[in-house]
């Protein structure tokens, strides 16, 4: 993949600073056209620059790399629920990603790495429990008023027992849900 000055990811990872672009922080947010605001493009994200990353590179440390910073974001990341959101919106749109590869094997997904994400399910679990109150009354991007009654909360929880029960794991639903 030729290092080009748009690839945000491709600059993250020269810069060891893939967190910073799983939680979409300015410099490392991928621009796409979406109606909603979010604190990453996760899906543009993952389609245009880590499954091609992946498709050229086949690096085989980028997975592990993915997994520990989606760690690093849950445990140390400032702001907690921009974190949590974020881990979670990655987590669901891998475990999507798995299940197209599942049914089309031929598609866009079929050579797409295969993670152990229990680590970063046990993680998002706890963080989730810990951060109840603020996530309810958190009203930035799922969590706003025209789609959540309790902040992000209710989005999380939904997406959560989505990734669970329809995606093949892993669960990190919370135990005070």
């Amino acid at each position: 993949m030729s290092a080009n000055l748009d690839n945000v990811l491709l600059l993250a990872l020269a810069n060891n600073d893939l967190d910073k672009f799983l939680v979409g922080e300015p410099f490392y947010f991928q621009e796409a056209k979406s109606d909603n605001d979010e604190p990453q493009n996760v899906v543009a994200a993952f389609d245009l620059l880590v499954v091609r990353y992946w498709q050229e590179t086949r690096d085989p440390q980028f997975p592990g790399c993915f997994v520990a910073a989606l760690l690093k974001i849950l445990a140390t990341y400032p702001d907690r629920n921009r974190a949590i959101y974020a881990a979670a919106v990655w987590v669901w749109y891998y475990r999507f990603c798995l299940s197209k590869k599942r049914t089309n094997p031929d598609g866009l997904y079929a050579d797409l790495f295969e993670i152990d994400m229990g680590a970063v399910a046990v993680a998002l679990q706890k963080q989730l429990e810990r951060n109840k109150a603020a996530l309810v009354g958190d009203t930035r991007w799922a969590g706003a008023g025209w789609n959540s009654q309790n902040g992000l909360w209710g989005p999380l929880m939904r997406t959560a027992l989505v990734v669970r029960d329809k995606l093949g794991g892993p669960d990190f639903v919370p135990a005070n849900i």
